[in-house]
This record gives structure tokens, C-alpha cells and sequence, in this order.
């Protein structure tokens, strides 16, 4: 594709999403530095991803989710990539822990579920473990919805999710060489420079695959 072509999509992406008032107020409440060691923070992550579509993080589980964040946050933060590194930049390493700290958050019980008039721990899941490492490191990890998973082939999981964050920034580094850029000026040059260059990928799935492209 062109870098008109790409630029025309993501172009289409803004226009249908209109502007992330929820992300601004993320940013506006953790000084864009989400910290979930700390309450407050966890409190605006969580309303976050609610407002990202991930619904079964149900309000009357709130103390829940809470408690699932905290515990995981105390056990792979450290393990995370530094808050200036970025997707392109990740050695084998760091892919290799980004893949175990995404399967310890997908798998955390966060809130509950009525069930035959039984209430059953519910996951975090995918889709909201990928949005939360996108919110905690967001030039490095992509949101990774639902429709993207499905179009990979793959249910979900640490491999996958590895997988997804190769072949993203095999994107970013082949796009960045084709227009002999650095892979950060590629949200300026492609229209887009709010978006870090992870979401950069995210807005471009989510345009081609609904069309089976």
C-alpha cells in the first residue's frame, strides 16, 4: 500500500471515532503515567477500560478488578519495559516477559458473572489485558480487540500475543524504511499525531479487517 492509502484509513479510523475524551481523562488523572501501584490510578484505569467497550468489568465488581490490578501490577511492573522504551526496540527478552505478563493479566479473576443463579469468577481476558498494557506502555504494547485476534487466527494467549507484537513492529520498521523516517514520525507524517505508533497498527486492523481486507 501507499503511505496515501495507509494515511487514507487511518484518516477514516479518526473520523469514525471521533476524539478519545476517555483516554484524555486517563492521561488528565495519571499525569500521563499510569501507576497502578496506587489507587487512584488503578480507580482511572479501570472507568477507562469500561469506557473502551470492555463491559464485563461489571461497576459492582469494582473492589475486585481493583484487587486483580494491584496483585499484578505488584508482580510485573518491574518486568515491563521502561516507560521511554518502544515495540520496535524490545529485545528477545523483554518480548519473551511482555508475552508472561500479558497471560498473568488475562488470566486474573477480575469481577463475577451470574450463572444459573450462581455467581462465577470472570477473567480479565484478552482484550482488556491488551488495552490495560497499551494504557500502562503505550509506545509499546497495541490494543489488541477482538476482531484482531480473530482475523490472526489465533483464540488469544501469550504466544499469540508475541506474535501480534512482532509482526507490528515488522510493520513499523519496514513502513519507517520505505519513507526513510524514523518509526516515531511515522503518527505526524501518516496524519495521525496523537497516536502513538502501536495504536498506529491497532486503527489500521480495525479499518481493514471489518472489510475482509
Amino acid at each position: 500500500m501507499s503511505p496515501g492509502d495507509i494515511a487514507a484509513d487511518l484518516a477514516a479510523f479518526g473520523a469514525a471515532a471521533g476524539p478519545d475524551s476517555a483516554t484524555r481523562r486517563l492521561l488528565d488523572a495519571t499525569g500521563a503515567h499510569l501507576n497502578l501501584g496506587a489507587e487512584a490510578h488503578r480507580a482511572a484505569a479501570i472507568t477507562w477500560l469500561r469506557a473502551w467497550g470492555c463491559r464485563h468489568l461489571r461497576r459492582a465488581d469494582t473492589e475486585r478488578t481493583d484487587e486483580a490490578l494491584r496483585v499484578w501490577w505488584a508482580g510485573w511492573a518491574a518486568r515491563l519495559p521502561g516507560e521511554q522504551a518502544t515495540l520496535t526496540g524490545l529485545s528477545e527478552a523483554e518480548l519473551a516477559s511482555a508475552g508472561q505478563a500479558y497471560a498473568a493479566l488475562r488470566a486474573a479473576p477480575a469481577a463475577r458473572r451470574n450463572v444459573h443463579g450462581r455467581d462465577v469468577d470472570v477473567a480479565f481476558g484478552d482484550t482488556a489485558a491488551g488495552k490495560l498494557l497499551f494504557a500502562v506502555r503505550p509506545l509499546v504494547f497495541p490494543p489488541w480487540d477482538e476482531p484482531i485476534r480473530l482475523s490472526f487466527g489465533k483464540p488469544g494467549g501469550a504466544a499469540a500475543y508475541v506474535r501480534l507484537l512482532r509482526l507490528s513492529a515488522a510493520a513499523l520498521d519496514g513502513l519507517a524504511a520505505r519513507l526513510s523516517a524514523q518509526v516515531s514520525d511515522l503518527p505526524a507524517i501518516l496524519g495521525r499525531p496523537g497516536s502513538t505508533p502501536p495504536k498506529l497498527v491497532d486503527e489500521f486492523l480495525l479499518m481493514r479487517i471489518p472489510r475482509g481486507i
